[in-house]
């Protein structure tokens, strides 16, 4: 990736004579903005441009070239890079649109595309973008007319739209930050996201935080590695959140793990930061111009009394403790304060203090405390006082990196005040106290993961799964889902505790069963195409005899005729029921078609589809996650005693989600399993219904 953003020479195909075209504003940006290396231009018509020749063909182009940049019509850009392969240029950035963005008919064009660089060995970002920028070379491709004082910053940019890609660049301007890199990226039909993020995290020394605008992803499995192991900030703006999951889904699990839950789980894992809004991008690339915040213990130092409150509400919501101010720093405080102020605690509320270098000082007296983390600062004032409160920003930023604990300052000045300090200012301001909150609090989260990260070690379960294994692929061969039997027998041999139960076909067979199993005991029809088993009444209850289960057996076979095959076999398993107390939980694991392997854990029975709230995993997964997992539902205060109820199986729940995370890694071929209800007892948990989908 290094060659895209650091080439000697660079060519741009499709300049023209006229003087307002795409491929002469990149040829205008290149040459004004500075670019270090040499710019060449080619167009069909010829001529001159920026006083440089447009050579009519790629051959004529002198010296060798490392980048090409190809603004032509869409049906002419397979030629194009053929030509480029040719001459040995293999890094390429498409920028014309009219691929499959625009209809899938041009799908072909793609693919011709691709194998046109296949063949030649060529990288190439696009198409459909506007292009990249390097600060460090003033590399500018956009069709885009920039400005030319390109700042460099610590911020690089990924964006699927260049449109976004323009508005991120031109707000964080705004804010005081400045960029790195930005990529465009398009349609992703070559270089990817993951490719780009594993270049920004692992390589590139001028990105310190990266920030992505995606709407899907090309290798989310390989993202989620990369970003699990980045020592740098990730914050993704992710879009097109609509769930895949329908009403009419074939288990529970599809319904309830639709694309952004998994989502939003695997930046969970990976530790990555995921903004719902553009300010929330802006807010969250901010604070990591600060120190980190290491720890939940917040100071609010304010000068209004109001916004203090605002900041506590805000900072209970997003879990911060505010501990009480030690009495010798509140003793400290009142000697600066000189005894006027009262009830000092926190938040700190200084009231109508006007000097600012006392601010300072009592600031960095309560940072200095070793019960707080890090602070907020709220600060405001009527007439401007910029040179006062720049130099109050800069004191603070190096108070911050002397006690290596971040001081959020919030600011609420007028509008033009307020834009003056943030171009000019050492530090990014923000504009309310509730953002500052919630920035920190994604500075703590973002340190705390990735502590947690370095610690994980994924759960592996050492077992012969070679019979599990042979009944897969039977019922894989026999073009049909495991039926109810199978699937309690492979889960039995994870170690996932099922009734006690026998498979029936017949009166005499369901006689034998019931004299061996104890009652009472659940009667359940056992046929592969018939999914929902309740709902054509194939689940009896409550059988305590032989006789009982051998009518029952008759009538389930009469009553379920039409729903059984022509020619199908019938069958049904007869089980011991469960009668313990306790509580329903669903189990699920699904192969997602961007990440892979998930798990999934929430309440149970009835509570599935009235709550719609479950917990997932990408796999693998620690012990750790597992009990995180557990813990952030609903249900979990039921599980542990809530009110006088007794404590439940959590162990034996985890172990269950543990083992059923192994299946799910072992058996691709499993595209979803459905435990659906598990009944977590006092004494163990017990699988009572299951389903796989092949």
């Amino acid at each position: 990736m290094k060659r895209f953003f650091y080439p000697e020479s660079v060519v741009v195909i499709g300049v023209s004579r006229r003087p307002i075209t795409v491929g002469r504003i990149i040829l205008r940006n290149l040459v004004h903005c500075g670019y270090t290396g040499q710019v060449h231009a080619v167009g069909k018509n010829g001529g001159v441009a920026l006083g440089r020749p447009i050579y009519t063909s790629l051959k004529d182009v002198p010296g060798p070239v490392d980048l090409a940049v190809v603004v032509t019509p869409a049906g002419t850009v397979p030629g194009i890079v053929r030509e480029c392969g040719e001459l040995g240029i293999q890094r390429i950035v498409v920028e014309t649109a009219g691929f499959s963005e625009l209809s899938d008919d041009l799908k072909g064009l793609e693919e011709e595309l691709l194998a046109v660089s296949e063949a030649y060995g060529i990288r190439f970002i696009g198409p459909n973008c506007i292009g990249i920028i390097n600060t460090e070379n003033n590399l500018v491709t956009p069709f885009i007319q920039l400005r030319e004082n390109l700042k460099g910053g610590k911020i690089s940019i990924v964006s699927q739209s260049g449109g976004i890609a323009k508005t991120y660049w031109d707000h964080l301007f705004a804010e005081g930050l400045c960029f790195n890199k930005i990529m465009s990226v398009g349609n992703m039909l070559n270089v990817d996201e993951a490719d780009l993020l594993d270049y920004l995290t692992n390589e590139d020394e001028g990105t310190e935080t990266v920030c992505m605008y995606l709407e899907g992803f090309g290798s989310g499995r390989r993202f989620m590695e990369i970003a699990r192991q980045s020592p740098k900030p990730i914050i993704v703006h992710k879009s097109a959140t609509a769930s895949a999951a329908i009403a009419s889904a074939a288990s529970h699990t599809t319904a309830l793990s639709g694309d952004d839950k998994v989502v939003d789980a695997v930046f969970k894992q990976s530790g990555v930061v995921r903004a719902h809004s553009m300010v929330e991008m802006f807010d969250y690339a901010k604070i990591f111009e600060y120190p980190p915040m290491r720890g939940r213990n917040l100071a609010i130092v304010t000068r209004s009394g109001g916004h203090g409150v605002i900041a506590a509400d805000i900072a209970e919501k997003c879990g911060f403790n505010l501990p009480a101010l030690a009495p010798e720093l509140i003793a400290k405080i009142r000697t600066e304060l000189g005894g006027g102020v009262i009830n000092l605690r926190n938040p700190l509320d200084l009231g109508d203090m006007y000097d600012v270098a006392l601010l300072e000082r009592i600031t960095r007296l309560v940072l200095s405390s070793s019960k707080i983390d890090g602070a907020v600062l709220i600060h405001g004032y009527g007439i401007p006082q910029t040179k006062v409160t720049l130099n109050l920003v800069k004191n603070l930023k190096l108070c911050g990196q002397e006690l290596e604990k971040p001081v959020a300052i919030s600011m609420f000045v007028d509008s033009q005040e307020m834009a003056a300090l943030k171009q000019q200012a050492e530090l990014p301001l923000f504009d309310t106290p509730e953002n500052a909150v919630k920035a920190l609090d994604v500075s703590c989260r973002v340190h705390a993961s990735r502590e947690k990260r370095l610690k994980s070690t994924p759960f592996v379960k050492e077992m012969d799964n070679t019979a599990a294994r042979r009944m897969v692929e039977k019922a894989i061969s026999e073009k049909r889902n495991p039926a109810q039997h199978e699937c309690f027998e492979i889960l039995g041999m994870y170690g996932l505790r099922v009734p006690s139960f026998r498979r029936i076909q017949t009166t005499q067979e369901a006689t034998q069963a019931a004299e061996e199993l104890t009652a009472p005991m659940v009667l359940k029809i056992d046929v592969p195409s018939i999914l929902h088993k309740s709902e054509v009444d194939g689940v009896v209850l409550n059988l305590h005899t032989p006789e009982a289960v051998a009518s029952a057996l008759d009538a389930m076979e009469e009553r379920l005729a039409d729903h059984i095959k022509p020619n199908g076999p019938f069958a049904a398993i007869l089980m011991e029921q469960v009668d313990s107390e306790g509580l329903e939980v669903i189990l699920g694991s699904r192969q997602d078609s961007t990440f892979g392997p998930t798990i999934l854990f929430g309440l149970g029975g009835i509570f599935v589809e009235l709550l719609d709230e479950v917990s997932l995993r990408v796999l693998p997964v620690d012990r750790n996650e597992i009990e995180e997992m557990i813990q952030e539902t609903r249900g979990y205060p039921v599980l542990t005693g809530v009110r006088g109820l007794p404590s439940l199986d959590v162990e034996g729940l985890r172990d269950n989600l543990l083992s059923l995370a192994q299946l799910t890694q072992d058996f691709e071929q499993i595209r979803e399993i459905d435990l659906n209800p598990v009944l977590v007892t006092q004494t163990g948990c017990f699988v009572l219904d299951a389903r796989f989908l092949v």
